[in-house]
């Protein structure tokens, strides 16, 4: 194999490690078997089904089906965080895996594959639109049962371990967005610059919009949090959206980010249903940014705004795909969670 696509493996399942200790709290003693289980399926479908069509090459399959194991997790804290018991935590983590995340991965790339005007296609190197929008609208409609309300703890002192796994997270999806260029040429220290200004520019973002907003988390809660917002902006333009535009757009996604992430949770929204929206917001930032200052193909350069109407379409397609496959799962998760009185995992902010 490709030692470039090992490489690209090798840091996905570095990612998860880390992401598996950022949730370790929520998950508690549980372990992780539905969304390692739905991993495997995913990578199975995407593989399989995108070579049979021709969509992309297999080294990308392989890399982006990699990085659904970190999501997966993601998801499945989400879902223990929300009430689900084991059956609806498999059901949530399969709808996801082997139907959301294929279809959004492929289908878009299906439909654009025979078209070489700028004006038809988009760009999204790092797969943002099934990683990233198709999980985080997946959560939406992530809210707790009834009568069950989090009990948020804000301004708590850094803990060390999630300190180190957000910089081990960071560091590996670096890694992983320089694999997927599939060689080392001229493009490579633009991708490795991207996932490094991208993420800290988007730390600086998320602590100025709390900082104005005069919110009670700490400076490091802040930056750890606007760090995340900014590893999910970088993503789909690492390579066509590079200086100066790059730290742009990571102060812009961690900041927009902050400001649709309220401190605290309201009504029957919990943690998961607010961090859907925030990264969601953060992805579509990511996701239109090429199409806007991208090299040679975005709006300020080439003055054409019809190159916005098909990232847009992707964008929104995809995100309402996704909460349509979720919300009946959604649902049933509800209900069974009422009918047997499974209470939401109490969950920490951030």
């Amino acid at each position: 194999m490709n030692p470039i696509v090992v490489l690209g493996v090798g840091a996905a399942l570095v990612a998860a490690v880390a992401v598996l200790a950022l949730v370790r709290p929520v998950l508690s003693d549980r372990m992780a078997w539905p969304a390692l289980g739905a991993a495997v399926g995913t990578a199975v479908i995407v593989i399989a089904v995108g070579r049979l069509l021709g969509v992309a090459s297999l080294e990308f399959l392989i890399g982006i089906s990699a990085l659904a194991l970190p999501v997966l997790l993601l998801l499945e804290a989400a879902a223990v965080a929300s009430g689900a018991d084991a059956f609806a935590r498999w059901l949530l983590m399969l709808s996801w895996g082997v139907v959301v995340f294929p279809v959004s991965a492929l289908l878009p790339l299906l439909l654009t594959a025979g078209c070489l005007a700028p004006d038809c296609g988009f760009e999204d190197f790092g797969a943002a639109l099934p990683l990233l929008v198709s999980s985080s609208a997946f959560v939406l409609l992530a809210w707790l049962p009834s009568g069950v309300h989090e009990r948020a703890q804000l301004d708590r002192p850094s803990n060390r371990r999630a300190v180190i796994a957000g910089a081990v997270l960071w560091a590996s999806t670096a890694v992983w967005l320089v694999h997927l260029e599939g060689a080392i040429d001229e493009f490579t220290v633009r991708i490795l610059i991207s996932a490094i200004v991208g993420p800290a520019a988007g730390a600086v973002g998320w602590l100025l919009v709390d900082v104005l907003r005069n919110t009670r988390r700490t400076t490091g809660r802040s930056l750890m949090l606007g760090l995340v917002a900014g590893m999910v902006v970088i993503l789909p333009g690492a390579v066509s959206v590079g200086l100066p535009w790059s730290p742009v757009v990571g102060v812009m996604g961690g900041g927009v980010a902050a400001l649709v992430y309220p401190a605290r949770g309201s009504g029957s929204g919990g943690l998961a249903a607010r961090w859907g929206i925030a990264i969601l917001a953060a992805a579509g930032i990511g996701f239109l940014a090429p199409a806007i200052s991208g090299d040679t193909v975005g709006v300020i350069f080439t003055a054409r705004a019809a190159v916005l109407f098909v990232p847009l379409l992707a964008f929104f397609g995809v995100a309402g795909f996704s909460v349509a496959v979720s919300a009946p799962v959604w649902v049933l998760v509800r209900r069974h969670a009422a009918r047997e009185r499974i209470p939401a995992q109490i969950v920490v902010d951030e």
